[in-house]
């Protein structure tokens, strides 16, 4: 990151709001990270826990690939369940990336690494309502981040301690819930999503929930943009 865009006060700005708009989701990612660091404790030295947790920077995928190197599995496995367990993030950046397309080229590996469901849900908000803002999706990435860093330590040296039975596993599903409303802007939208939940749902009878949920975004978008067109042009 340049020093010109580091220290632009209009940008540092845009970086705050992002932040302190995302916080309210980040808190619930918390709990998440205190399991992961909880889970890792018992499976990995402290340093390999949290260098997963800065590199990797996925939540679902640590707490797969944590389970795998514990069980003894060799590298490459690990590696390419890590990748397809979030090959769903290239819907997230597919979407995203109009919105981020003037970013400078040594900030697209960086802005890239932030995408999360919870960062990109805040900032698509954002978006549509205000127009993108490179900033504001920094910000909100950054929010994820740190709260995912600490916490992991926390659970690192703390986790064991934590009762069981609380309730936190709900914590993320739901706040992603509230956050899928604020993109639902017109009726089509609301029958698409649910539609895609109604499939995900269904095709985890045949596969794993990750790829449930790839298979039904395709599915559904893919039928429903030409079902789309042809009820306006009947309109009009």
């Amino acid at each position: 990151m340049s020093s010109e865009f580091a220290n632009n006060p209009r940008r540092l700005a845009a970086i705050h709001r992002g932040f302190r708009a995302t916080l309210p989701v980040a808190l619930s990612v918390v709990p998440f990270g205190l399991a992961f660091g909880a889970v890792a404790a018992d499976a990995a030295p402290p340093w390999q826990a949290v260098l997963m947790s800065a590199a990797i920077f996925a939540g679902t995928a640590q707490f797969v690939c944590i389970s795998m190197l514990a069980q003894g599995a060799a590298a490459l496995p690990v590696l390419v369940t890590g990748i397809l367990i979030n090959l769903r993030l290239l819907l997230l950046s597919a979407a995203l990336m109009p919105h981020v397309r003037r970013a400078p080229k040594s900030l697209r590996p960086f802005l890239a690494h932030l995408l999360t469901d919870e960062s990109f849900a805040v900032s698509m908000a954002e978006f549509e309502a205000r127009g993108g803002d490179i900033c504001f999706y920094l910000g909100s990435g950054l929010a994820i981040f740190t709260f995912w860093q600490v916490s992991t330590w926390a659970g690192l040296f703390f986790g064991a301690a934590i009762p069981q039975g609380l309730g936190f596993e709900f914590a993320l599903p739901a706040s992603l819930i509230c956050l899928l409303f604020l993109l639902l802007r017109t009726r089509s939208q609301a029958v698409v999503a649910a539609l895609t939940a109604i499939v995900a749902l269904l095709a985890r009878a045949v596969v794993s929930s990750t790829w449930s949920a790839m298979l039904a975004t395709l599915l559904v978008v893919t039928l429903a943009v030409p079902v789309l067109r042809m009820l306006r042009r009947g309109r009009s």
